[in-house]
């Protein structure tokens, strides 16, 4: 289920760090990972002797933040998915194929089969539909099927047995306010709709999002661009209520008054609200590409909590790339397996696992080069210690948990780490580490798009 999700879906796959093993319960206990003290858990630690200059050419970022905004407005621009790679027909297939799977509730007991059709039914897709420009009004997950329901592929998975995630089967990602997308119509019950972004396609709260005008469209697309350069920032109301929270790496227009956000009329019409960030919180589009910035972006993300699909408003392995690489104004798609066939690819498959270090040290740029393994996604930023860093969200670490069990010593977080975190694990699988399973460097930063030798 989880390759179709990341097929048909473009959804990010769940780190292979943490792909579970479905089996019977058993405890697991807490286990210290030498990394994180061993090495500084801050991006600032790792930077070079010129931190300020340009990782990657200023004519070519540019050229990427064009593309980055043409992609961003895409569901504004097109009739049909075709540009996710993806049909209706093939996502209603696999809405079918998902109804027909068994779940757990997050009590670890069955759920009715019959409660999956209702919701299957409730959810139906329109194949001829004709989609309708939208934006999403505030931060929303996007669920594989019309509901809010935590659904579980095991009794295992719902309870989170021996360290291992609780990974609810219906997260697909999130969308982030002011976020462009079409709208192809609503559930029976109306509470609903199924909306495509420029990465993603799903189901999302209706009172989320709202149809768009033309004036407001040409204003959002027409108008310049700011990043949000620092992580949660609170969007109040005029009574000082929190409305939602922006993230890092969110893309919002701006006018000389400041940012503008969307807000829904009293006409029911889309408006365009101007709103005072904080100082620093948010830069023109794109921060220049320094060792600099890209370590100040780093360090905004360091620690946060991991979160599949975005669940609870956080990120896992490649949302948590894409946000990055958005500041400086590089697209990347939502899935980690995607990510790694942006830009130029070296091969690490047919390399041995002892000299991948140096290849890595010799070829890898840091702050720009994305380290791939199947399921998982990282950021490479240095050498320390003679060994090659990276910046990931990870689950956990592998570990036999007892009567041919697999179990998970967990980190759950956004760190730092060398490829063999965890090494120090006696009850750990053999070729279990992150430098074992490792198959590509990528450069989505680069203009080129080739295999390098």
């Amino acid at each position: 289920m989880i390759k179709s999700i990341s097929e048909y879906l473009r959804r990010a796959t769940v780190c292979s760090l943490i792909i579970l093993c479905l089996v019977s319960p058993r405890a697991v206990g807490a286990v210290r990972i030498a990394d994180l003290d061993r090495f500084p858990q801050s991006a600032s630690s790792y930077l070079p002797a010129d931190p300020d200059a340009q990782i990657v050419d200023y004519t070519d970022q540019m050229s990427h933040a064009g593309e980055y905004l043409a992609s961003h407005f895409a569901p504004w621009h097109n009739d049909d998915l075709s540009y996710l790679s993806l049909s209706m027909d093939r996502v209603i297939g696999f809405h079918n194929a998902v109804a027909r799977k068994n779940y757990y509730t997050a009590d670890a007991k069955p759920y009715p089969a019959a409660s999956v059709k209702k919701i299957l039914v409730n959810g139906k897709i329109d194949p001829n539909a004709t989609p309708r420009p939208g934006v999403a009004l505030a931060d929303a997950d996007v669920r594989i099927l019309a509901t809010s329901t935590p659904l579980f592929t095991s009794r295992a998975s719902a309870r989170g047995d021996r360290g291992l995630l609780k990974l609810d089967a219906m997260q697909n990602s999130v969308i982030r306010p002011g976020e462009p997308l079409a709208i192809f119509g609503a559930s029976a019950d109306s509470s609903w709709c199924f909306i495509a972004t420029g990465t993603v396609v799903g189901w999302v709260r209706s009172h989320k999002i709202a149809v768009t005008g033309r004036e407001f469209m040409e204003r959002w697309e027409l108008a310049p661009h700011s990043v949000v350069v620092r992580d949660n920032i609170a969007i109040n109301d005029s009574k000082g209520e929190r409305l939602y929270t922006i993230k890092l790496g969110t893309i919002l227009p701006r006018d000389d008054g400041g940012i503008l956000v969307p807000e829904k009329g009293g006409d029911g019409r889309v408006l365009a609200k101007r709103v005072t960030l904080e100082e620093g919180a948010w830069a023109p589009f794109p921060v220049p590409f320094t060792p600099r910035n890209a370590a100040a972006a780093i360090d905004q993300l360091m620690g946060e909590p991991y979160g599949w699909g975005g669940a609870n408003g956080q990120r896992d392995c490649s949302a948590m790339t894409r946000d990055y690489f958005s500041v400086f104004g590089v697209w990347l798609p939502r899935n980690s397996g995607d990510q790694a066939k942006m830009g130029d690819r070296v091969k690490l498959g047919g390399i041995r696992v002892g000299e991948r270090p140096q290849v890595i040290a010799e070829r890898a740029v840091p702050y720009s080069t994305l380290i791939h393994m199947p399921g998982h996604i990282m950021v490479y930023i240095g050498v320390y210690d003679s060994k090659p860093v990276v910046f990931h969200n990870v689950w956990g670490v592998r570990i036999n948990a007892g009567d041919k069990l697999m179990g998970r010593a967990v980190i759950g977080k956004a760190v730092i780490s060398s490829l063999e975190v965890g090494a120090e694990i006696v009850n750990r699988p053999k070729a279990s580490l992150i430098i074992d399973r490792i198959d590509a460097l990528t450069f989505p930063a680069q203009p080129n798009k080739r295999e390098i030798p």
